[in-house]
């Protein structure tokens, strides 16, 4: 029997990463997910080793890969897509060698050197946002590379930054290549244009050139070349799947121009995708709103990104009455639908962009379904100011649809319903890695160079 042909997608999340192998009708063969590898430095920051991150996924891949073989028979992987956090990277030296620890994108790193070039330079911030359509704080790649710099790392023309997801694509055998996308949240590169922003790496001190070639999201970056992996996977079409939360809309069906994404985890995330290009004045309000905007994995088209910690605040309301087992939650879940307006008084806060402490305000009428009602309320109605926020810049979306942990429960999903318009929810659990396994399948069905159109997700 001829083995049966299929793809792999790997999403190199914050917390986990995730490797999801299926076939090239969408049947899953297999699906393994591990503790992303972070070590704590002394000084409280997070980081790892580009060679930790790199064994780490190739261990998950040989478990994937004998795990589909164990219950399906003979696999041959056609493509590998790989998907993942944006601002984490890996600075290459000339040789091509990793010379710097993989900062995690949330570490405060770079603060101080953000605050000094403020002070020398009192007009950057504002162009910054306006040019890159990020703001101007130590997320961005940036940041990480002038501390680096401060450590007395000086980078030259030879040098390349490569994000996570496009390091490992490399490491497994693929081009060094630059992926829109995750270019677009490094602030090298210019969003007016799509090209590397010469102006903005000058008055950094950066080196000029360290993005690599662009190669959009479904387009091969070459093929696989990796002697810790089994035969079945060698020569499979590479690419860079691009940032994961686009990702994650493409593997919950959200496709098209003008369509939203909702991604409800620990983070209620909102993705949109605009056709076409923002400029500078509209990057400026949104920025200053809380809303990032870069470049979607589909082409032509912008992706604004913003999002709020409702998924935190909810987990926080749940063990606050005691709802923490299956069951528990189930009857919450259900004595919620239930409740009708809110008793006066009662109050919540605390799903801020940083994750806020929860506070709330109750009087002696309020009972947990009442509670955690009122908690699923909230998180909907921070997202739709969001929503509002977005809908003042740029014209409203014509479908969203949302998918993650929290929409299984169904006071969480008429909360939604009410509060984002024109909303489906997806019945997916894992959308990024679905995600990444669509544009591989794209990448090894496509002809040479064409990139990412719209798939249909199965």
């Amino acid at each position: 029997m001829s083995p049966a042909d299929g793809v792999v997608g790997i999403d190199l999340g914050t917390t986990s990463t995730k490797v999801l192998l299926r076939d090239v009708h969408g049947r899953r063969l297999s699906f393994v997910e591990g503790r992303t590898p972070w070590t704590t430095t002394p000084d409280g920051g997070t980081e790892t080793t580009a060679e930790a991150l790199t064994g780490f996924v190739v261990g998950l891949l040989r478990t994937a890969l004998a795990r589909a073989e164990a219950t399906s028979g003979d696999v041959r992987v056609l493509g590998l897509g790989v998907a993942g956090l944006a601002e984490s990277g890996v600075l290459l030296d000339g040789a091509g060698r990793a010379g710097t620890p993989v900062i995690a994108w949330f570490d405060r790193r770079g603060e101080e050197q953000v605050a000094r070039v403020s002070r020398r330079h009192p007009g950057f911030p504002r162009i910054f946002v306006r040019r890159t359509g990020l703001p101007w704080d130590c997320q961005a790649s940036v940041a990480k590379l002038m501390w680096f710099a401060d450590q007395g790392l000086t980078t030259t023309a030879q040098h390349r930054w490569l994000s996570v997801p496009e390091y490992l694509v490399r490491f497994l055998g693929g081009d060094t290549v630059s992926e829109p996308s995750l270019a677009s949240r490094t602030g090298l590169l210019d969003q007016a244009g799509g090209r590397p922003w010469q102006e903005g790496a000058d008055t950094l001190g950066l080196a000029a050139g360290l993005l690599a070639e662009p190669r959009p999201s479904g387009v091969s970056a070459g093929r696989l070349r990796c002697g810790a992996l089994p035969a079945n996977v060698q020569g499979a079409v590479l690419t860079v799947a691009g940032h994961d939360h686009p990702v994650a809309a493409i593997g919950a069906g959200a496709t098209g121009a003008d369509e939203l994404f909702n991604s409800t985890g620990t983070a209620d995330v909102i993705a949109r995708s605009l056709p076409g290009r923002l400029t500078d004045d509209q990057r400026e309000r949104l920025v200053g709103h809380g809303i990032s905007v870069g470049a979607h994995i589909l082409p032509d088209t912008t992706l604004l990104l913003g999002g709020v910690r409702g998924g935190l605040l909810l987990r926080r309301v749940l063990g606050l009455l005691g709802a923490t087992d299956g069951l528990a939650r189930d009857r919450l879940d259900a004595a919620a639908l239930d409740v009708g307006p809110l008793p006066a008084g009662l109050e919540l806060s605390g799903a801020g962009p940083t994750g806020d402490d929860v506070v709330l305000r109750v009087r002696d009428d309020a009972g947990p379904p009442v509670v955690w009602a009122a908690a699923t309320r909230y998180t909907a109605a921070e997202t739709r100011k969001l929503l509002t926020t977005l809908h003042g810049v740029v014209r409203p979306h014509r479908r969203a649809v949302a998918s993650g942990g929290w929409t299984r429960m169904a006071s969480v999903r008429r909360a939604k319903a009410a509060a984002i318009d024109h909303l489906e929810f997806a019945d997916i659990a894992e959308p990024g890695v679905a995600g990444a396994a669509l544009v591989a399948l794209r990448a090894a069905s496509a002809p040479a160079g064409v990139p990412l159109a719209p798939p249909s997700p199965v």
